[in-house]
């Protein structure tokens, strides 16, 4: 008789080793988890009756270290997570499907139901955008910055994730330096703060978290600088404006109403849509949410369109904006806004920008200026000069690993690639059968740059060369910004900002443009200057009653001192300058009238110059065409004036070796006006020597040149 106790009994230690060996070969499941995958397997739904489970296998390695397997990272080998999110867009080639979820996201990949799956997401819960962003940079070191993705490279340059921590967008130094500085929260320029603390051993020893206004500030958000805890308290109102208004634009700030972007990483290298709408086919992302990125794919080339939410007034000008007029302009240009001359002809920023510009090049900086490593003449020379090259040796150099993730073209050894300010190898700009050839990175298009070296008949005039920076003559306008208004409760942390022009993202915030009047830059050179309007602020005592606090000229004459509101200089809190690079560049140049002859662009304001019979200019004066402030007693200059007529300096100027005209520098510049009547061309050989022309000036056979034309017209 056949025994089936004894069979029963021989295969219950057989069904356990093989399921012991099964689970074994698939440890990431729970034995329930092996049964559900098992029926699944027959087409048998676990537990959900509708529920199909589909998953991943985790096998991709990373490109450069193929020895290193991506499933190493979170020990998953397999992931359930296209079971719910199915359809899911593959985030890009660099990152395909078989790398998983997991080793970005985190979570429980080995899960099905949301609240198991979601517990352990790497997201910062400060963010403002849900659970679905790993690359904050509070986070970023759990995902991006994990060893050998984007960190612990034995190249600086693929750091990215060091870099980026130090860049001028993460730290927002310039903006915090220079706001403290002028309202005289910090005594010097060089910057002492970031949003968050950065220690680092370069020029700056490292910066600590903006101190918080008060300590409801920690407690409304205590993300925003790390430990609340540690953050000292300033109690200074440039502290609150600062966080409750400029940090919009930090990579981690939640985006402004009606803006549509991600924080770290993902707030340049994912697009959103007009709508912020989600566009793609994961069912389980809403269509109705705004604040969605358009699709689940990760952009290496980051659009024009992204750059200019931030950086509003540099990128290219809407057709709408276009249409409207110009303030009077003191040159050639009037109607609608002239388009700068590289985005007229297709470039977009990261054409120009290089990566260190824009994420930074591991050191720590105090102003924008000194992080961007391009120049106008990096690719288009001077006068005396080509621009500077080196040939591509190496098959790993970084121009060529870069080049792959451009669109249609890619460099190689034995290119000749055109040099930075510092040095480094541009990307996309390379020498071609003797030309300059600049290759879109995202367009694929072909630019060609003109050469001022080939161009003889211009840029002849030898202290335009040494003085000036291209910008200032080919420059056709900077963005009319009208400021903002601060109103401050006495007693209570509460404050808002208001704008005078509406928000700061609607089109009308690029739309107004004037004439760049002109200051020296920070690196020594003639610059144009974006004249920033007043700064109002409100104080409100306990019965809200306003209290004098900021004035034009400096502090006001109020009673309120709590803060002081003119820098360590002594200038003007409210009246302010900044050199700026516009990104407004026409082939065609301003006339030399606009600046020799105009008060406006030496920083005097609108009115007229009255020259007096010393050559030195110590009796030269100005008469305001606005004589507001002079009614008023509140000044003697013009509303707009950043310099008066002897070369002082009436605005505060935060970087460092930037400044007005002085008066030397004025009288030199007028002096050249009265030679512009008869010399009226650039190429005009009097400009060449202008010592010796001067000299020529005092002779009888000049005054008998004159007489000559007067008499003959």
């Amino acid at each position: 008789m056949f025994n089936f106790r004894v069979v029963y009994l021989f295969l219950i230690p057989v069904v356990l080793i093989a399921l012991s060996v099964q689970a074994e070969e698939n440890d990431w499941m729970t034995w329930q988890e092996l049964f559900n995958h098992q029926q699944s397997e027959k087409g048998q739904p676990p537990n959900d009756p509708n529920l199909h489970i589909k998953d991943i296998e985790v096998t991709a390695t990373l490109k450069d270290y193929p020895n290193v397997s991506v499933s190493s990272y979170r020990q998953v080998y397999r992931e359930r997570c296209v079971t719910c999110h199915d359809g899911i867009e593959e985030i890009s080639d660099s990152h395909p499907r078989n790398f998983g979820c997991t080793v970005c996201h985190g979570g429980n990949g080995n899960a099905i139901e949301k609240e198991s799956a979601h517990a352990s997401l790497i997201y910062d819960p400060n963010a403002g955008t849900g659970k679905r962003n790993p690359s904050s940079l509070k986070v970023v070191e759990k995902s991006c910055g994990q060893l050998y993705c984007h960190a612990g490279h034995p190249k600086p340059d693929r750091n990215h994730i060091k870099r980026v921590k130090k860049s001028m967008m993460a730290t927002m130094a310039g903006m915090i330096s220079g706001l403290r500085y002028q309202w005289s929260a910090q005594s010097r320029l060089t910057a002492k703060y970031g949003v968050t603390q950065v220690k680092d051993q370069g020029a700056i020893a490292g910066l600590e978290a903006l101190p918080l206004f008060s300590p409801r500030d920690g407690q409304e958000n205590p993300g925003l600088t790390g430990n609340a805890q540690t953050t000292r308290v300033s109690r200074h109102i440039a502290d609150r404006l600062l966080r409750k208004k400029c940090f919009q634009c930090h990579l981690d700030s939640k985006p402004a109403p009606g803006q549509f972007r991600s924080q770290g990483c993902a707030a340049c290298h994912f697009t959103y849509s007009n709508d912020g709408l989600y566009q793609g086919d994961d069912p389980t992302v809403s269509r109705t949410e705004t604040g969605h990125p358009a699709f689940h794919k990760m952009t290496a080339l980051t659009p024009t369109l992204l750059c200019s939410q931030c950086h509003i007034g540099t990128g290219p000008i809407k057709e709408e904006a276009s249409q409207n007029s110009l303030d009077s302009l003191i040159f050639p240009g009037r109607g609608h806004i002239k388009q700068d001359v590289h985005f007229e002809k297709g470039f977009e920023c990261i054409d120009c920008h290089t990566q260190f510009d824009i994420m930074g090049d591991g050191n720590l900086y105090s102003k924008q200026h000194q992080a961007v490593e391009i120049r106008c003449e990096t690719c288009h020379g001077d006068g005396d000069s080509l621009p500077f090259f080196d040939k591509v040796t190496d098959p790993n150099d970084r121009v060529i690993r870069l080049s792959q993730h451009y669109n249609g073209w890619t460099n190689s050894v034995n290119d000749q690639m055109i040099l930075s300010a510092r040095k480094r190898k541009l990307s996309n700009v390379k020498i071609e059968k003797k030309s300059v050839i600049t290759y879109g990175k995202k367009s694929g298009k072909k630019f060609i740059s003109p050469l001022i070296r080939r161009g003889r008949k211009t840029h002849v005039i030898p202290a335009h060369k040494e003085k000036l920076e291209c910008s200032a003559c080919h420059s056709q306008w900077v963005p009319d910004c009208k400021g903002c208004h601060s109103l401050l409760l006495k007693g209570n942390s509460s404050s808002r900002v208001e704008d005078q022009i509406g928000s700061r993202n609607s089109s009308s915030a690029i739309r107004k443009v004037i004439a760049p009047a002109l200051m020296i830059g920070p690196r020594g050179k003639v610059a144009p200057m974006l004249p920033q309007h007043k700064r109002a602020l409100t104080l409100l005592d306990e019965k809200g009653n306003p209290i004098a606090a900021l004035a034009k000229n400096g502090d006001a004459k109020g009673r309120y001192r709590d803060w002081e509101f003119t820098n360590p200089h002594g200038y003007s809190g409210s009246n302010l300058a900044y050199a700026v690079n516009p990104h407004s560049v026409g082939k065609k140049v301003r006339s030399c009238a606009s600046c020799h002859l105009s008060p406006e662009t030496l920083g005097l304001g609108a009115g007229e110059i009255h020259l007096g019979e010393k050559p030195s200019g110590v009796n030269d004066r100005m008469e305001p065409v606005v004589r507001s402030d002079i009614v008023k007693s509140n000044s003697r200059f013009a509303p707009d004036a950043k310099v008066d007529i002897l070369g002082k300096p009436l605005a505060g100027i935060s970087q460092t070796g930037a400044r007005p005209f002085n008066q030397r520098e004025i009288t030199r510049i007028l002096r050249v006006g009265n030679c512009i009547p008869c010399h009226d061309q650039y190429n005009d050989r009097i400009y060449r020597n202008m010592k010796k022309s001067y000299a020529f000036e005092k002779k009888p056979a000049h005054r008998k040149l004159i007489d000559d034309l007067l008499n003959k017209n």
